[in-house]
C-alpha cells in the first residue's frame, strides 16, 4: 500500500455532524433536568391524559434529541472505523495489537482527564473515580455508558471485519445476527446498540445515489426527531433510530447538509469528544448559580441552564482538546513489527509488503457518545 493510501481522509461534513450531535446531547440533558424523566418517558399514547402544557413541552423536547444523537454517534463511529479498515486493508491478527492500542489511546486519556475534573468538583471516592476514568463504571458521569458500548462494539466490529473482509453479504449476515440477539440483550447497552455500528459500517456498501436522495434525508431526520414520541422508548423505537442514524450518516457523507461545513459546526466537531465528556460537569459547576435564580417559566429555566453550562463547557472542552487530546494523539506510539512474528510462515515477497503496513494506525478515527 502506498504511503498516500494510508493517510486518513477526513470528511468535514462528518466532523460538523459530530459537533451538532454533541450539542444536541447537551441541550437534551438541560431540557431533561428541568422537565424530568417522567415527561421524557411519555409518548403519543399518553397525550390524551396529559395537560396541554406538558404535551407541548414533550413535543418541543424533540428539538433536542439526545437519545437519537447518541445513535448518530454510534453509526458514525461504525462508518469511520470500517472505512479505516478498508482503506488500510487491515488484517485481524496482524493489526489487532495496533488497533487495540489506538482505540484505547483514543478513548482513555480524555476519560481520565474528565475524571480528574469530576474529582475536583465532587467528593467522589478515589476508587470510584478510578473506575470511571478507566471506563469500568459510569456511576459519576452518566455519558460514559456510551463509551463502554463503544469499546465493546469497536472490538466486535474489528472481528466482523476480520471474518468478512468487507464482503457486503457477510456483513449483512453479521447485522442479522446482531439484530436477532437483541431480545436476549435487553438491559445490556454494551451489546444492544451493536446494530447501529454495523449499519454505519454498511453505509459505503450502498450506492452513493441512494444517499443523495433528499426524501431519504428528510425521512431520516424526521425519524430521529419523532420516533420516540410516536413509538415510545423501546426496542422498536431504538431500531428505527439506528436505521435513521445510519441513513443520516450516509446522506451527510455525500454532502447533503452543506451547513455542516460552516465554522461553528466544524469547531464543535473538533471539540466534540471533550465537550461530550464534560458537559455534565458544566451543569454541575453552574448548579449553585442556577438554583439561586428567581422562579421563572420552564422555558427560561432551560435556556438559562443551556447558556450557563454550555458557556462553561465550550472553553473547558477547547482546553482539553488543545492541551490533552491533540498532543497525546500526536505522541501515540505505533506498534511495529508484529507481522514479523510470523516470519517463518510468510513468503519473503509478502513479508516485504507487510512491513510497509505494520505501522498503520487508526488515530484519526473518532467516537463521541456519547
Amino acid at each position: 500500500m502506498s504511503k498516500s493510501a494510508s493517510v486518513a481522509i477526513r470528511n468535514p461534513d462528518l466532523d460538523g455532524l459530530r459537533g451538532i450531535a454533541a450539542l444536541s446531547v447537551a441541550l437534551g440533558h438541560c431540557y431533561e433536568q428541568v422537565t424530568g424523566l417522567a415527561l421524557w418517558g411519555t409518548s403519543l399514547k399518553n397525550f390524551p391524559t396529559m395537560p396541554t402544557s406538558q404535551v407541548v413541552m414533550r413535543i418541543l423536547e424533540t428539538l433536542f434529541p439526545s437519545d437519537a444523537a447518541v445513535m448518530v454517534f454510534f453509526a458514525l463511529s461504525g462508518h469511520v472505523l470500517w472505512e479505516s479498515f478498508r482503506r488500510k486493508d487491515m488484517l485481524f491478527f496482524r493489526d489487532l495489537p495496533e488497533y487495540t492500542a489506538a482505540r484505547l489511546y483514543r478513548l482513555l486519556p480524555l476519560t481520565i482527564a474528565s475524571g480528574l475534573l469530576l474529582g475536583f468538583f465532587t467528593s467522589a471516592p478515589a476508587y470510584e473515580l478510578a473506575r470511571n476514568m478507566l471506563l469500568f463504571s459510569h456511576s459519576l458521569n452518566g455519558v460514559l455508558w456510551s463509551l463502554q458500548a463503544e469499546i465493546v462494539a469497536s472490538g466486535i466490529l474489528f472481528l466482523l471485519w476480520g471474518l468478512t473482509k468487507g464482503s457486503t453479504w457477510k456483513m449483512l449476515l453479521g447485522l442479522a445476527v446482531s439484530i436477532a440477539a437483541l431480545p436476549f440483550c435487553r438491559g445490556n447497552p454494551l451489546i444492544m446498540f451493536l446494530p447501529a455500528f454495523i449499519l454505519g459500517a454498511g453505509v459505503t456498501s450502498i450506492p452513493k445515489q441512494v444517499w443523495r436522495s433528499r426524501s431519504l434525508l428528510a425521512a431520516a431526520i424526521l425519524a430521529l426527531l419523532f420516533a420516540n414520541v410516536l413509538l415510545g422508548h423501546g426496542g422498536v423505537d431504538r431500531c428505527v433510530e439506528m436505521g435513521a442514524a445510519a441513513a443520516l450518516v450516509g446522506a451527510v457523507s455525500q454532502g447533503q447538509l452543506p451547513f455542516l461545513r460552516w465554522r461553528l459546526p466544524l469547531f464543535l466537531g473538533a471539540i466534540s469528544y471533550p465537550f461530550y465528556l464534560t458537559h455534565l460537569i458544566g451543569l454541575l459547576e453552574m448548579e449553585p448559580f442556577l438554583n439561586a435564580l428567581p422562579p421563572m417559566s420552564p422555558y427560561l429555566m432551560i435556556a438559562a441552564r443551556a447558556a450557563a453550562s454550555i458557556g462553561v463547557t465550550i472553553p473547558l472542552a477547547w482546553l482539553l482538546h488543545v492541551f490533552v487530546e491533540n498532543p497525546l494523539l500526536r505522541a501515540r506510539p505505533r506498534i511495529r513489527g508484529w507481522a514479523f512474528a510470523w516470519d517463518g510462515f510468510v513468503r519473503p515477497d509478502v513479508r516485504t509488503e507487510l512491513s510497509g503496513l505494520s505501522g498503520s494506525g487508526i488515530g484519526d478515527s473518532d467516537i463521541r457518545g456519547r
